[in-house]
């Protein structure tokens, strides 16, 4: 299957389309994200570094680092070994407004599906989405950010799916624990994280997107409280960052009255 990808992606790097993430593929996300049979991960940039230097020995993930550079966020959907990978695929598929969106690229070979878009403007990539399906296997990856893409084939690792739900796993392992209440909010939170060899420094609150809306500057001690800026309502992530660098990140809903 990589030796597949490697070829589809040596012809979507010479492509020119434009695409997007959007709330439809989201909603998709968020519908199974909680399954037992999917594995998912939400990686903001700072928890894919970390995530990237701790495996660096075993995985890939520098060098894809390497290649989708100033990574806004990542998320990750994946399920491996099962046995309705295709409907999933189709699912997902009808997801993507057809009717706004430019397709960089499809290809079938056998039972095997993927299909990529991005978004571009000014010759700079904000959003990238893979989505592959065989009978057997789901992969779902959404970037964001402003992405320089160097070798695109080496991308391939990424949809295997083996492979992405391993980098799922890690970095799951690898977030730091903290609690966000009340959740839902209005705006106003207590954050809760102790640690005295390494107390809380950052909290940064991301959109659905992954994109960075707000940070705001933490005073160290275990429990406090915050309120964040004028926000519209819906789910954004909140990622607290440690003295030490080590991060966390959780989903949080914004309900105004």
């Amino acid at each position: 299957m990589k030796q597949f990808f490697s070829a589809i992606l040596a012809i979507a790097f010479f492509a020119g389309a434009a695409a997007a993430q959007n709330s439809s593929l989201q909603t998709f996300v968020d519908r199974y994200k909680n399954d037992e049979t999917f594995t998912y991960a939400f990686l903001s940039k700072d928890l894919f570094e970390v995530a990237a230097k701790m495996q660096v020995q075993e995985n890939d993930w520098k060098k894809l680092h390497n290649v989708v550079k100033n990574i806004g966020s990542l998320s990750v959907l994946v399920a491996d070994s099962i046995t309705d990978g295709t409907a999933l695929y189709r699912e997902a598929l009808a997801a993507v407004p057809t009717e706004a969106f430019d397709e960089l690229l499809t290809v079938r070979d056998g039972q095997e599906n993927v299909r990529i878009w991005i978004k571009e403007a000014d010759q700079v990539v904000s959003d990238l989405v893979l989505l592959v399906g065989s009978p057997e296997d789901f992969v779902l990856i959404c970037f964001a950010g402003n992405l320089e893409l160097g070798n695109i084939t080496e991308l391939a690792a990424l949809f295997d799916a083996a492979e992405a739900e391993q980098l799922a796993r890690t970095s799951e392992a690898l977030s730091i624990e903290f609690s966000v209440s009340p959740n839902p909010s209005a705006g106003e939170l207590s954050i809760g994280y102790d640690d005295p060899q390494d107390p809380p420094a950052f909290l940064a609150v991301m959109g659905a997107d992954g994109r960075q809306v707000a940070q705001l500057r933490l005073s160290g001690i275990p429990l406090q409280r915050v309120i964040l800026p004028e926000l519209p309502s819906g789910l954004y992530w909140i990622q607290l960052t440690t003295s030490g660098g080590k991060v966390g990140v959780k989903q949080v809903q914004i309900v105004k009255n």
